[in-house]
């Protein structure tokens, strides 16, 4: 059986969540075909209560590919003060990448992971949000070592010889 409306499932997570951050952010949302806005602003669609969110941070933006039934979307940084992590990439002010089935997102701490299901509507899309307790995304940190690797010197040059 064919879904309806493509659905958004959205997971948040902030280490600060306890502090209302989330307060504003309904679980439930369906939005027509125009991009949704996330931010700290009155009409941000998704609106958190964290100063280093941008009023207008990022946006997600259905589309429709020539040849596919279902809507696709991209997210679109709107912050022209700090940088937005998806996926691996940074990515700041203007610069936009497809959302893959999930999608994971990083801005100002707020960890956000993103997960696709395509549906048969061309009209409107659902978001269906929860909020996280633990951490989503893990990265690898460098990692300092104690160990002590000699640094060479340069070599004498060779000297010349006389024959």
């Amino acid at each position: 059986m064919e879904r309806s409306m493509s659905v958004l499932q959205i997971a948040l997570y902030h280490p600060n969540q306890d502090r209302g951050i989330f307060e504003d952010i309904p679980h439930h949302l369906e939005h027509d075909t125009t991009h949704l806005v996330i931010g700290r602003g009155q009409n941000a669609h998704l609106k958190f209560r964290l100063p280093g969110v941008s009023r207008h941070h990022i946006s997600l933006e259905p589309y429709l590919e020539k040849g596919n039934v279902c809507l696709t979307f991209c997210l679109k940084i709107l912050s022209r003060s700090s940088s937005v992590w998806v996926n691996g990439l940074t990515l700041k002010y203007l610069e936009q990448v497809p959302l893959t089935a999930v999608s994971k997102v990083i801005f100002s701490g707020v960890q956000m992971v993103i997960r696709v299901e395509g549906g048969a509507s061309k009209e409107k899309f659902a978001c269906c949000i929860r909020f996280s307790c633990s951490p989503l995304i893990y990265r690898a940190k460098a990692e300092e070592t104690d160990e002590y690797e000699a640094i060479q010197e340069d070599p004498e040059p060779p000297q010349e010889t006389r024959e």
